[in-house]
């Protein structure tokens, strides 16, 4: 295989300076052009594009004024990324709430995200939506979003009780067992939540199919309309305790455990005799802290954990962007500098094709 160069010389025309006759020699005038970058056949290319040369010239352009308008934003966006994530972590220090008030404002709720709160009333379970499907330590399941009644006569709230598997999903598997009163509780209770602010739904992501209680992803409007709430979303904090408050089945709370019986249970063998000995045993102490394997297993939803889940990624983005602008701009002037440099050499060469025309 074989390449072959090409290589431009240019050289001035000669001058004769001086022929003697006599010694038969002849000076010359030698001083060679100095040359520029490029050639005569790149600078007839490019005059046989002018639309695509003008517009990446025009894309040259505007790269500059157009990354560094994209950093101003990011400097913004930085300011007010930084100034929320401030705000919920106050939010989330603050004391709790001890009563929410009758009337809210959704539009105030902003202000508030992340602040604790507590509420008394009671669950509205025909309303009760689910949000997913969602995986958790690899097992199927989802969220479930119920509507909280509030004792002081506000609307109802929306409440995120957290994450049940897919199995718990029917609210009967959720009222047996040793832990239904925190899987399904019935009644006045009250509960310890904190206000959230969820993404709006775009347009590219899954409608609603209207009446069904399946949710793919957060539209509070559409939860709020079909269960008769506010459009205030809310999580419950994550808690492994029990709470035998919760309880309303009255004989069950005054029988308590004889010692025999607590010899028994313990004794017997099987799971149904270690539920009635936990059941037993747990109704007077409001103490004891379950395992996150037993809620699942008995259909108590697992909450949120309360910490701040926001991303600040707008350095980065700015720096990108002022980076990228500075890029562009050195490229723009040394392409400016280089275009200058090819004029130079085509207004040489169009003057010596006008000297040698006169001169012929």
């Amino acid at each position: 295989m074989y390449t072959h160069f090409t290589r431009t010389i240019r050289f001035r025309p000669v001058k004769l300076l001086q022929f003697n006759r006599s010694v038969k020699t002849l000076t010359m005038d030698w001083k060679p052009v100095k040359s520029v970058p490029g050639n005569l056949r790149t600078i007839v290319h490019q005059a046989k594009m002018p639309v695509i040369r003008g517009i990446i010239l025009a894309l040259m352009y505007a790269m500059p004024i157009v990354s560094f308008a994209l950093g101003c934003w990011q400097v913004k966006r930085l300011k007010w990324k930084t100034e929320l994530i401030a705000l919920c972590e106050n939010n989330l220090a603050a004391p709790v709430v001890p009563e929410l008030p009758p009337q809210l404002d959704p539009t105030a709720i902003p202000e508030f995200e992340y602040r604790r709160f507590k509420c008394k009333g009671h669950f509205d379970y025909e309303n009760e939506m689910f949000l997913g499907p969602r995986l958790r330590n690899g097992e199927l399941g989802y969220l479930v979003v119920t509507p909280f009644v509030r004792l002081n006569g506000g609307d109802p709230i929306l409440i995120e009780r957290g994450w049940i598997q897919k199995s718990k999903v029917v609210p009967e598997t959720r009222s047996k067992g040793y832990l239904s009163h925190l899987a399904f509780p019935q009644g006045e209770i009250e509960i310890e939540a904190l206000f959230r602010v969820m993404p709006t739904k775009s347009k590219i992501q899954f409608e609603h199919e209207e009446g069904t209680r399946l949710f793919h992803v957060h539209d509070v409007p559409a939860m709020a309309k079909q269960s008769g709430s506010l459009p205030i979303y809310c999580q419950m904090i994550y808690d492994l305790h029990d709470h035998p408050e919760w309880r309303h089945d009255e004989a069950a709370q005054d029988k308590k455990p004889s010692l025999l019986g607590k010899l028994f249970f313990s004794k017997g063998k099987g799971s149904d005799a270690d539920t009635e000995f936990i059941a037993h045993n747990t109704r007077q102490d409001d103490t004891l802290q379950y395992q996150e394997f037993e809620f699942v297993d008995e259909g108590v939803p697992v909450a949120a954990r309360p910490y701040i889940k926001f991303t600040n990624n707008h350095l980065q983005y700015l720096i990108t962007w002022f980076g990228l602008s500075a890029g562009s701009t050195i490229l723009l002037i040394y392409s400016i500098w280089k275009s200058k440099q090819f004029a130079t050499a085509e207004r040489i060469i169009a003057e010596k094709r006008k000297d040698m025309q006169k001169k012929a």
